[in-house]
């Protein structure tokens, strides 16, 4: 078996996630060990213990991998693994990265400067129209635009990019053979015509849930340099994936809505947290240019090229103290409720006695603030 084929059949078992393939690959030097291991190795992989691991043992030997690459090969799908020179290196960089993708059109875009667009599904007029003139700024300009192929804004941005001739990768909650939503069929096959592609993780037959739609959005903003949100209600898995965005260190950037509108709720409240605000593609072009020189913006308009202020992040004995950090209630609450050592989002949820979507919420408020962030298994950690 050669590594390709390993994280291929890795990436099709469902008992075994990417960090756990990451941590055998560090341990024994490659993802294809784990089929020679004993149930006693295996078990003392972090995350692993003796239970999971003689259920693995047993199922290691019944996937159906070859079956696999032959249905890829016969669907014109390409399989590209951690190992592979087309590998996004960006998306390398997160904690848990895919062991696989599978690509439909051209794989060497997959490495190609982008950006992602993302929102909500239920866009306003408005949004709708910023979404697809930003997405044919951005593929004009010569970025790729990447988005999760959702309805609204999402399907707006893809097709913003196609309409410029430029790159868009759309990056699915589902198996490509499963695609959601249904009616972008035809238009994935015009997104592969003008040289973008269409991947996910997921293998064949697996469709879409509750559970597949987060996991993508960590693809989405890992795949890319910034991200734009174009109109986000205040609970949104838009939200999602700006907590995402912001432990992966990407850049985030929000474009305002009405003031009286439900579905600019969330995004409006990100520019008041500290967000880049954008009114046009030159400033998101501006924002990418700064992080490709070495400009990492610590507060929304605090670091610019050649030009520094100090921020209220950045004490130092003698400085000048910068104001307070005004919190409201719910967000004192939150904090309050994070333990130094770390706690998982449903046990703040728990302890703070708010519900899960406000809690969400305030989490990525918190890590705009750069108050907390959170780490590998869904950890949220005060920042010292």
């Amino acid at each position: 078996m050669t590594e390709n084929e390993a994280l291929i059949a890795l990436n099709m078992m469902p008992g075994i996630g990417s960090v756990t393939v990451l941590r055998i690959m560090e341990r024994f030097g490659s993802a294809g060990a784990i089929f020679d291991l004993s149930e006693e190795d295996l078990a003392s992989v972090q995350g692993v213990g003796p239970g999971r691991a003689a259920k693995l043992v047993a199922e290691l030997g019944c996937i159906p991998y070859m079956e696999e690459i032959e249905r890829a090969a016969n669907s014109s799908v390409k399989l590209v693994t951690l190992v592979d020179d087309d590998y996004p290196e960006l998306l390398k960089e997160i904690s848990d990265p895919p062991p696989a993708l599978y690509v439909a059109g051209d794989t060497k875009v997959l490495n190609k400067t982008g950006c992602a667009i993302i929102g909500t599904r239920h866009a306003s007029v408005y949004g709708r129209e910023t979404a697809r003139r930003f997405g044919y700024q951005l593929a004009s300009a010569g970025y790729s635009v990447i988005s999760g192929f959702a309805r609204g804004i999402d399907t707006e941005a893809h097709t913003g990019a196609v309409q410029a001739s430029g790159v868009t990768i759309a990056v699915l909650g589902s198996a490509l053979d499963k695609m959601y939503p249904q009616e972008n069929k035809k238009f994935a096959r015009e997104v592969i015509e003008k040289g973008g592609a269409i991947i996910t993780e997921y293998p064949f037959g697996r469709s879409a849930d509750r559970q597949t739609f987060p996991q993508r959005n960590r693809i989405v903003s890992g795949m890319s340099r910034g991200i734009l949100v174009i109109e986000s209600p205040l609970r949104s898995g838009t939200l999602i994936t700006v907590s995402l965005a912001l432990e992966q260190g990407r850049v985030v950037m929000v474009v305002p809505g009405r003031i009286d509108s439900r579905v600019s709720m969330g995004s409006n409240r990100l520019i008041r947290e500290g967000a880049r605000l954008v009114t046009s593609v030159d400033d998101v072009l501006e924002e990418l240019q700064d992080l490709f020189a070495g400009v990492r913006r610590e507060e929304s308009g605090l670091r610019t090229a050649g030009k520094e202020r100090t921020s209220w992040t950045d004490k130092k004995e003698g400085d000048v103290q910068p104001r307070e950090l005004k919190l409201s209630a719910e967000e004192r609450n939150v904090f309050a409720n994070i333990l130094d050592e770390g706690s998982y989002a449903d046990t703040i949820v728990r302890d703070s006695g708010l519900e899960t979507g406000k809690v969400n919420a305030i989490l990525v408020s918190l890590q705009i603030k750069r108050l907390i962030k959170v780490y590998s298994g869904g950890i949220f950690k005060r920042v010292n």
